[in-house]
């Protein structure tokens, strides 16, 4: 070193070295790579490896794990449109099935109601038709009894006036009676 440093006017020169230093270093780092190459580098490439399949079985697993759970949300919403399509169904039926009672029950109630009408109508006409014969009968009585006056008596318009009135008074009389 001395000897660069001379030619140079002592100052110290990096990129010539002493030849003994550089033949050590040169030793030691062919030692430390030689080393290096047969212990480290080959349990760094085994660690490296391993960590490259754990990776892709870890990417693989979530490729799977998605696939899945892609296949589960499909089946899910399936099950969820075909639950909604039930519903709507059923929801459908209930209406419909209402829509029948409510008719049913309308046309069951316009029944009763004609048959009533129907039952009113015949007392009615069946009463009318008592109402009349009793009128009929008491007319008869009537005209029996005005006509057995009229020949026990013979009438002028005043004396049929009476009678008349005193024929009156006495079906009112009787009225009350009853």
């Amino acid at each position: 070193m001395s000897l660069i440093l001379a030619a140079e006017g002592g100052k110290f020169n990096p990129l010539a070295p002493e030849p003994g230093l550089f033949i050590w270093t040169t030793i030691a780092f062919i030692v430390v790579l030689v080393l290096l190459a047969k212990k480290v580098f080959p349990k760094l490439q085994e660690t490296l490896a391993d960590r490259e399949q754990k990776i892709k079985s870890d990417l693989e697993r979530a490729e799977k794990t998605r696939e899945e759970a892609e296949r589960v949300l499909e089946d899910y919403k399936a099950k969820v449109a075909q639950a909604r399509e039930e519903a709507s169904r059923m929801i459908e039926e209930a209406r419909e099935s209402a829509e029948s009672v409510r008719k049913d029950l309308i046309a069951k109630a316009e029944q009763d109601a004609r048959q009533t009408v129907d039952k009113a109508r015949s007392q009615l006409d069946a009463e009318r038709d008592r109402a009349l014969a009793e009128l009929h009968s008491q007319l008869a009585e009537w005209s029996t009894a005005i006509a057995s006056r009229i020949v026990d008596k013979q009438l002028d318009p005043q004396s049929q006036k009476n009678l008349v009135e005193q024929f009156i008074d006495d079906l009112e009389q009787e009225g009350a009676k009853s």
